[in-house]
């Protein structure tokens, strides 16, 4: 009986300074981490991509103003299309077309103007179950010799079918000539799935 009893606290005492996990053996793709959270584990995954946007339509030129050498527009919205390239070749769940509203102040005096707004994207892919995501924007433009140039930090969350509880940051450098006549945006960003 004493050695019965002295194996199963031998067994236990091993269990517990080896200790135990629900977390699998197998090994974890790139890209993806394992976090602690109350009373379990949680698996994060990050994909990374790049992307071009633009516009492509006007459907309201919003209020624009004059006052002081300063450029005042509030409003504008209109239809971008965007293009990703993720770097782990998964479905792209962001590529699609959108509808952006864009807002900004810009003093051709000093050179620097402020910029925020909203953008909606509904990707194409079917992997996207219908979903869609959207961001806010902000940023600082400054003028140069060929235009403004404005780099905005962008945030995202999922909404419907497969997007439902994921995350979007974007890194996006925005260029228009002088008259803000046009604009194209190119970055990189990372989309976050629990």
């Amino acid at each position: 009986m004493k050695t019965t009893i002295s194996l199963l606290l031998g067994a236990a005492l091993a269990l517990a300074v080896s200790g135990c996990s629900d977390k699998s053996a197998g090994p974890i793709s790139p890209g993806t981490t394992t976090v602690s959270a109350p009373g379990h584990l949680v698996k994060v995954v990050t994909r990374d991509f790049s992307f071009v946007m633009g516009p492509t339509g006007l459907t309201d030129p919003g209020i624009s103003k004059l006052p002081d050498g300063k450029l005042m527009v509030r409003g504008i919205r209109g239809p971008v299309s965007f293009g990703a390239a993720f770097s782990d070749g998964q479905p792209d769940l962001l590529t699609g077309p959108g509808e952006v509203e864009i807002n900004f102040i810009l003093d051709y005096g000093s050179g620097v103007g402020q910029s925020q707004g909203k953008l909606t994207l509904r990707p194409v892919a079917p992997e996207a179950g219908g979903g869609a995501w959207e961001f806010t924007w902000h940023g600082t433009a400054t003028l140069g010799p060929s235009g403004w140039t404005l780099p905005l930090k962008e945030e995202g969350h999922g909404v419907g079918g497969a997007l439902t509880g994921m995350q979007c940051r974007l890194d996006n450098i925005v260029t228009t000539p002088v008259d803000v006549s046009t604009w194209a945006g190119a970055g990189q960003g990372v989309v976050t799935s629990h």
